[in-house]
């Protein structure tokens, strides 16, 4: 599993390329926002929910 310092790295280059490229920045926030519907926050949401749920009462996990 990739460290949170070399997911970190990537998210700030992924930032600066889009802040330098107009064009593929526009591109990028176009089919952000054409994902991000309602329903499928919603769906991602109770995802999340239930991952959280099954990993905090796995005594397992700990």
């Amino acid at each position: 599993m990739p460290s949170n310092k070399m997911i970190g790295t990537v998210l700030l280059g992924a930032a600066a390329f889009l802040m330098r490229n107009k064009k593929t920045r526009e591109k990028t926030m176009s089919q952000i926002k054409s994902l991000a519907t309602p329903e499928t926050i919603d769906k991602v949401k109770s995802q999340l929910q239930s991952i959280t749920k099954t990993k905090s009462s796995d005594p397992s996990a700990h």
